[in-house]
């Protein structure tokens, strides 16, 4: 018994060790706030913890498991100290790119903390060191737990999630249910430590090899671009929104007021009636970006994209974003010049698009003499709640602290309009904030604001809520575009400005934004007079401009159909 004490204790200090992140997890993490959910977590991690038991003797566990984990403990407390959130792939991505030198600053000025972490796991390896060579737990009982307990815990998860994807993305048939519903419970496993690093760190290799391979097809391609003739300033800023309606802007018509400022700036053109290509981010930002429309999906890859073009016409290219990391923004930030990215995604609770703007402010005063640049934001994606400052929840009740997934729900919808309604009121300031900025250069500057799809809120009798359903709705797709023009653009073009305002009663989608904005800057291809003319009767700006007879969209499942009025 004598001998037993001590083994234990260690025993005891090791696990806290080695468990402390995810400890910490429980007091730091948004998403585990609630009690029960906080006890969930650390039962799958404690099941997660015992599982290597079964295989590895005492000493051999904790000397194998301290060598898997030492390295990821940084990593996942320095998330959920800065983001309130365990690390996700998009803040595991920017620790892969940070270089030496930047490291190096950063352990110098955190000095203390990286030798207490030091002192920690040397300490940790002496004690796992001096454990005894014994197995921790009865290996028959485990294995018979663990072959019983694992399977019937991944059915309960399974079903969980099931009840889930019926109720908000309405499948019907079962091999769908169990498929988003698997993929559901894997999510999952990309927020619990250590699992998330090593899954994460998998997933950025992937979107690694795939970006360079993408990269190799496209490095001959060329759009012909011609270069501006002078050499004066200008400034083209395109910020791509997330989630939001077009109905839902008080400068559309919509009963309440919920973009006041954009309602008194001036220079400014809304357009009412135009809709995305595609009801998800995945399928709609490749053809925001492109010149290809989603009538010709698959040829969607075999080009450059927009800031690309802009590039290959001289311009400086920057791309500032709080997003999520998806394959298609990988390989164009790390095609322009300069990238700014949060570090946060969208389970984070404080990753507000405001932060986007002292980024923004720097990037237009270090003087490039010609600007292009995209600020891809979190606009109004769920959790509603998480995508405003408590200043602008201007409509009540909201969600609040005690609103669940398990809430959204039709008779529920007072509280989700009335959420959703305060993130456009957050829009509403950052826009005007992003045209106030421009207009301060004092040169030649246009905004323009397109989201990448809409939302469904419960809007009619089929109950569709949110966005990536597999049922396709109006709401779905009919987004806000709007354009902002500074005061020095409308005294070097004023024809280009007289046919914006003409344009605003047409029935469009994303498909313009890329003629658009090169015609807005004046750029054409070279030698290319058909290329030309297609571009022209593309742009809102051109009075060649021809808007086409029938809207076309992706369905989720990668159809292309014809846009229907609901």
């Amino acid at each position: 018994m004598s001998n037993k004490v001590p083994t234990i204790i260690r025993s005891a200090i090791l696990f806290l060790i080695l468990l402390f992140p995810n400890v910490y997890a429980c007091f730091m993490a948004s998403d585990l706030a609630s009690p029960l959910k906080a006890l969930a977590y650390l039962l799958v991690v404690a099941v997660g913890a015992c599982i290597p038991m079964l295989f590895l003797r005492r000493k051999v566990y904790f000397l194998v498991l301290g060598a898997l984990t030492m390295w990821c403990a940084p990593i996942e407390l320095a998330s959920l100290y800065l983001n309130q959130n365990p690390a996700t792939t998009t803040f595991v991505g920017l620790i892969y790119a940070t270089n030496a030198h930047e490291a190096a600053g950063v352990l110098g000025a955190a000095w203390p903390l990286a030798v207490l972490w030091l002192a920690v796991w040397v300490l940790y390896f002496i004690l796992a060191a001096r454990q005894p060579n014994e197995w921790m737990m009865n290996r028959r009982i485990g294995l018979w737990a663990a072959g019983i307990g694992l399977p019937v815990l991944a059915l309960a998860a399974i079903l969980f999630f099931s009840v889930y994807a019926r109720r908000l993305y309405h499948l019907q048939r079962p091999r769908e249910v169990a498929s988003l519903a698997t993929e559901l419970v894997l999510l999952k496993g990309h927020k619990i430590y250590p699992y998330n690093i090593y899954l994460n760190s998998v997933r950025i290799a992937e979107e690694r090899r795939e970006r360079k391979r993408m990269e190799q097809a496209l490095q001959p391609f060329r759009f012909g671009i011609s270069a501006p003739a002078d050499t004066e300033p200008e400034c083209y800023i395109l910020i791509i929104g997330e989630a939001a309606r077009s109905t839902h802007f008080g400068l559309n018509g919509y009963a309440r007021n919920t973009t006041p400022r954009l309602k008194q700036r001036t220079n400014l053109v809304s357009y009412p009636h135009h809709y995305a290509q595609a009801g998800t981010t995945e399928q709609s930002l490749p053809h925001m970006l492109s010149r290809v429309p989603v009538t010709r999906h698959e040829d969607v890859w075999t080009e450059k994209s927009l800031p690309e073009a802009f590039q290959e016409a001289g311009f400086s290219t920057t791309w500032l974003t709080n997003q999520a990391r998806i394959l298609c923004t990988e390989r164009v930030k790390h095609a322009v010049d300069q990238t700014y990215e949060t570090g946060k995604d969208m389970s984070v609770t404080n990753n507000y698009d405001g932060l986007l703007l002292a980024p923004l402010q720097q990037c237009l005063s270090e003087g490039a003499k010609k600007q292009f640049i995209v600020l891809h934001t979190m606009g109004s994606h769920w959790r509603y709640d998480s995508r405003y400052t408590p200043e602008y929840e201007q409509f009540t009740p909201a969600l609040g602290a005690d609103f669940q997934l398990s809430m959204i729900r039709p008779e529920n919808r007072e509280r989700l309009v009335n959420a959703y309604d305060n993130t456009i009121c957050y829009t509403d300031r950052f826009i005007d904030s992003v045209c106030a900025l421009a207009a301060q250069q004092h040169i030649p500057a246009v905004v323009l604001y397109m989201a990448d799809h809409g939302e469904n809120l419960y809007d009619d009798e089929r109950n569709l809520v949110l966005h990536g359903n597999y049922s396709a709705s109006r709401w779905l797709f009919h987004v806000p575009l709007i354009v902002w023009y500074s005061d020095e653009y409308a005294v070097l073009h004023p024809e280009k400005i007289a046919q914006l305002h003409a344009h605003a009663g047409y029935y469009d989608n994303s498909s313009v934004l890329f003629a658009s904005l090169l015609d807005a800057a004046g750029l054409s291809y070279i030698n290319d007079t058909a290329s030309n003319a297609a571009m022209r009767t593309r742009s809102i700006f051109s009075s060649d401009y021809r808007a086409p007879d029938t809207l076309f969209v992706l369905t989720a499942e990668g159809a292309c159909v014809a846009l229907e009025e609901r």
